[in-house]
């Protein structure tokens, strides 16, 4: 989504903040934000996608239960 932001503004000679906002669905201050973020952000932002779940402490012993009880 970044990188869509930061090309369809291109540096200003394309869409305004106010039409790249309104194209997407987000708000003008979440697109600022995003053309506002250099490379090592972006990479920072996207690497902190997956969040843990609360299950994956216990997903060995599940799978040994459903292993020894597989019905």
């Amino acid at each position: 989504m970044i990188h869509k932001i930061k090309a369809l503004y291109d540096e200003g000679n394309g869409l305004k903040i106010r039409a790249i906002a309104r194209q997407l669905g987000l708000s003008r201050n979440t697109v600022r934000k995003y053309l506002r973020m250099d490379e090592a952000a972006i990479e920072v932002k996207q690497s902190h996608r997956e969040r843990r779940k609360q299950l994956d402490a216990y997903r060995d012993y599940i799978v040994t239960l459903l292993r020894q009880f597989p019905n």
